[in-house]
């Protein structure tokens, strides 16, 4: 699925079964993080929905860590994975909707992608109220 945006142009592959799809919602969040963060350049970007045994594999390959997490990016080929069983989990943890939290995790792929760090305190709370203001925005 290919998802056009004026400035970020966005492919989902789905490499596991799911029961929802969310191409509409990912479009609004892109153009909510667009016009937000008021973005000039043009981007390709990739987004792959995967099982709990990939998404673990490649967490222990890329960040050394031999467990299931929920998303991960790619900078260096503009890529966001997001693990659907655990976003599921997290969701149901917190008492959220499976759309907000899959949201959530996609938002925070993509701020990676356009810079967005959280090595410290602060800069993970300036990183987290940017995705709930975009999150929030595209909701409504």
């Amino acid at each position: 699925q290919l998802i056009k945006n004026k400035m970020i142009n966005l492919e989902i592959n789905y490499k596991i079964k799911m029961p929802l799809h969310f191409g509409g919602f990912f479009k609004k969040i892109i153009k909510v993080t667009v016009t937000e963060l008021k973005l000039k350049k043009d981007m390709d970007i990739s987004l792959a929905f995967v099982g709990e045994k990939r998404i673990k594999k490649v967490n222990l390959v890329y960040r050394g860590q031999d467990i299931v997490t929920d998303v991960l990016s790619f900078n260096e080929i503009n890529e966001i994975v997001i693990c659907y069983k655990q976003a599921v989990r997290q969701a149901k943890e917190n008492s959220l909707s499976i759309k907000r939290e899959v949201g959530f995790l996609f938002s925070h792929g993509l701020l990676h992608l356009l810079g967005y760090t959280h090595g410290t305190k602060a800069s993970y709370k300036k990183m987290i109220d940017l995705q709930e203001k975009i999150l929030k925005k595209s909701l409504e």
